[in-house]
């Protein structure tokens, strides 16, 4: 009886140690979550003077392919952002009549580095990135009569730091939680950097579980 049940809890944990092992190779991930953006504006238009931007409802979306060799991966990522406008300061006076939105999409190549598991299936990470960014705002002053609307583009060269643990639930399935910071250069049109905090839960999905079989 005792050989027997030891023999069945073998079993049973066999397979939960198998799908620890996060495989290399090929990976793709989908991903998607809350977004906070700072104020990005300090610039004049038509002897309207622009500051400290308020935003609200900001979330962000995307995707990345890369290739995974343990501890390291690599990867290409595409971000897309979206905020809403709450205010903004118009020659220092604050405007909650106004509407608008924030919007920016970014193509970076990372580089993370996987951790041992602290626990079985979970693994944290650290992360660098390096591109392109692209940034659009927008301000409607309709119901400002004596106040022009802003609408404006730019890009700039961008950062990123990130930062979450990985849920290694099968061999080619996981889960990232993590934190993600972007940052860039001063964008020409807004007279300002653009930057972003990221909370964004992952799907990950690894091709190569036919070499491991």
């Amino acid at each position: 009886m005792k050989h027997a049940l030891i023999t069945s809890l073998l079993l049973l944990t066999a397979p939960a140690t198998h799908a620890a092992t996060a495989i290399d190779g090929w990976y793709s991930s989908v991903f998607g979550g809350y977004a906070y953006v700072p104020n990005n504006i300090s610039t004049t238009r038509e002897s309207t003077t622009y500051t400290n931007a308020n935003y609200e409802s900001e979330y962000n979306a995307g995707g990345s392919f890369g290739f995974k060799s343990n501890p390291m991966r690599y990867e290409g990522q595409v971000t897309y952002l979206n905020a809403a406008l709450n205010h903004v300061y118009e020659n220092d006076l604050k405007q909650t009549q106004t509407s608008g939105d924030n919007h920016a999409i970014f193509g970076l190549v990372n580089v993370y580095y996987d951790f041992p598991d602290v626990i079985q299936t979970i693994s944290p990470f650290l992360g660098l990135g390096l591109g392109y960014g692209w940034i659009d705002m927008k301000v409607d002053n309709r119901r400002l009569t004596d106040v022009p609307n802003f609408s404006d583009a730019g890009s700039a060269f961008a950062y990123q730091g990130s930062a979450g643990l990985t849920f290694n639930f099968a061999e080619n399935y996981a889960l990232n939680i993590g934190y993600r910071y972007i940052g860039t250069s001063s964008v020409f049109a807004f007279g300002h950097m653009f930057q972003a905090h990221l909370a964004n839960i992952s799907a990950i999905y690894r091709y190569e579980e036919a070499r491991y079989k």
